[in-house]
């Protein structure tokens, strides 16, 4: 059995059958578009590919791409999601100015996270507000999140990193505090990250060694 909160340097389809109790996973697969990474180029055929996140079926998953590759991948490899989210964020590509968040075998509780009222001065919310409400149940869609930029420390050595902020919101949403949760592309532990702040368990696996160090270090100073 592998110990929780530690990313490990392999592929994870070798340590499925040593998964101590999975309650979540929530990864942003590789693009698959030919990107060069450190040690390794993001392009296999499709084929190949299904068959990759096809290793995820039957685990409660939240999985993160563009809405294309939703449907070119995950929908021939997991079915259709429960549940889709929509995560809109500004970017300099004009046909890239959303991702998509998508569920399976665990439903969002959207109550789990409030979000502020939209109308403030309006009567009826300001006296939802004078009694202690802290606004509304959250929406579908998120708008309040925004890219990593070049400069953030989230960037570090990997070039597109999934922000903190973005995992900690769906980790709140799917999840309850001491559960374990693993992402099988772990890149530099930007969801381990998120995991410490709300004080979940986590394993993660990457195939970049550079990455995992990078992770770990970034865990144990934390």
């Amino acid at each position: 059995m592998l110990e929780i909160n530690k990313i490990y340097n392999m592929d994870f389809r070798e340590a499925l059958k040593y998964l101590p109790e999975i309650h979540m996973v929530i990864t942003d697969p590789p693009y698959n578009i030919g990107y060069k990474y450190d040690v390794y180029i993001d392009k296999v055929s499709d084929e190949e590919y299904i068959r990759m996140i096809s290793a995820l079926k039957g685990m409660p998953l939240a999985i993160i791409h563009y809405p294309e590759e939703t449907m070119k991948y995950f929908v021939p490899a997991l079915g259709v999601p429960e549940e889709v989210i929509t995560w809109c964020y500004n970017s300099n590509l004009p046909n890239r100015q959303s991702r998509l968040v998508n569920f399976y075998g665990k439903y969002p509780d959207f109550k789990k996270v409030k979000q502020p009222y939209k109308n403030p001065t309006d009567k009826r919310v300001k006296k939802l507000i004078d009694s202690g409400s802290e606004g509304t149940r959250l929406y579908d869609w998120f708008s309040d999140i925004q890219l990593v930029k070049n400069v953030s420390m989230d960037k570090m050595k990997h070039p597109c990193p999934i922000p903190v902020k973005l995992y900690e919101r769906i980790i709140l949403l799917t999840t309850s505090e001491g559960d374990t949760i693993m992402d099988p592309f772990a890149g530099q532990g930007n969801f381990a990250i998120a995991c410490k702040n709300l004080s979940r368990n986590y394993i993660g696996f990457d195939i970049s060694k550079c990455y995992v160090d990078i992770a770990n270090e970034r865990l144990r100073t934390q």
